[in-house]
């Protein structure tokens, strides 16, 4: 997992709408922890045949505390099933704050991924959440 550059503050700061979470695919993209701006990001974003424009919203994200000085973010699976054709190929994922427009989270995918007509493409994130902060003393 890579994080842009700002994500960490505007955690902190109360700048992410959890509600507002989506997951963006996108192919041929390059990560930049730089980018700031979703505009930065779309040019690579994969949609379509059910996955919708700008990705499904996270459900129940949420932050807890896993135990005296970390935290993680975590929210539901998502599955959207292919309709009318394939879904991909992507080659990664971006978590992104719809409702300031901005990209927070990046996944590399082992292989490129596609789900075929009427099959479903699963992000199912990993026990440690979709992201977790570690305090490192």
């Amino acid at each position: 997992m890579n994080q842009y550059n700002h994500t960490k503050k505007l955690f902190a700061n109360g700048e992410v709408t959890l509600s507002t979470l989506k997951v963006m695919l996108v192919s041929g993209y390059t990560f930049s922890a730089a980018e700031e701006a979703l505009t930065q990001v779309t040019a690579a974003e994969v949609s379509g045949n059910g996955w919708p424009v700008g990705g499904p919203t996270i459900a129940n994200a949420a932050i807890t505390v896993t135990n005296t000085n970390d935290a993680k973010l975590d929210g539901d699976n998502v599955s959207i099933t292919a309709s009318g054709g394939d879904i991909g190929p992507a080659t990664a994922l971006v978590v992104v704050d719809s409702s300031s427009n901005k990209p927070l989270f990046h996944y590399e995918f082992p292989t490129s991924q596609t789900a075929g007509d009427g099959t479903p493409f699963n992000i199912n994130w990993a026990a440690e959440g979709i992201a977790d902060w570690s305090d490192p003393a």
